[in-house]
């Protein structure tokens, strides 16, 4: 059962990065269309993420949702903005990946 759960959690993850990195084509809300997609990736982002938490432990559920979340975000900004992380960036970056994989691997919470 808890293998659906981290479908959820997927989909919860999948979401806010599309929500989050959608919100500056929203040019402050006036946009209509990428404004509705932001709405639309958030409702199903916190639907899925209440979904999750049904099997998943809340720490867990919601550091890999940070974490991956994070990092989703600034892949995507490199690719929509051409935003560059600097070393700094990476290396935390790597460090969220690591933390999310010890404690879904090793973690009893």
């Amino acid at each position: 059962m808890a293998n659906v759960g981290f479908l959820w959690l997927a989909l919860s993850i999948c979401s806010e990065i599309t929500g989050t990195s959608m919100i500056k084509k929203t040019s402050g809300f006036s946009k209509l269309a990428p404004s509705i997609l932001v709405i639309i990736a958030y409702a199903v982002c916190y639907f899925a993420l209440t979904r999750a938490m049904s099997t998943i432990p809340v720490g867990v559920a919601y550091s890999l949702w940070c974490g991956f979340g994070i990092v989703g975000v600034t892949l995507c900004s490199m690719i929509l903005y051409k935003q560059k992380p600097d070393l700094p960036a990476i290396f935390a970056m790597l460090l969220i990946i690591s933390g999310g994989v010890i404690m879904n691997a090793f973690s009893t919470l």
